[in-house]
């Protein structure tokens, strides 16, 4: 046995490896596709059983789902999470303003009520 034919066997084994690794890669790729598709057909039937067990006022024209709160159970949940932070609407306010927030949920309740407090509503309550 002389050295070509050493290093042509070992050719032979490094391309019989990669063959073998792009062979297990694609049998994974398609299991993984298989399951991503199953994940996804269950999501799409349990988001369609759902809007079902919805009643109809609560679902909107296009599906999806909308909850229609007063103005005042508007208000008790601002003042619950302002309560909740340890804030004021108006400490949040002035965080808003200076773009610099105590915290992640402080920035998040911005985002969510910044602007559409009507502060006397929310003093009432405060002071009652």
């Amino acid at each position: 046995m002389n050295v070509d034919d050493v290093v042509a066997e070992k050719i032979a084994a490094a391309r019989a490896r990669a063959e073998n690794a792009k062979r297990r890669r694609a049998a994974l790729a398609a299991a993984r596709q298989r399951g991503l598709a199953f994940r996804h057909a269950a999501k799409l039937r349990n988001q369609a059983s759902a809007r079902t067990e919805l009643p109809e006022e609560v679902q909107s024209d296009d599906g999806d789902i909308v909850i229609e709160v007063s103005e005042a159970e508007f208000h008790d949940a601002v003042r619950t999470s302002l309560a909740r932070l340890g804030l004021t609407y108006a400490e949040l306010e002035d965080q808003a303003r200076r773009r610099d927030f105590t915290s992640a949920q402080a920035q998040v309740l911005w985002v969510s009520i910044g602007g559409a407090v009507n502060t006397d509503l929310l003093d009432q309550k405060e002071t009652s």
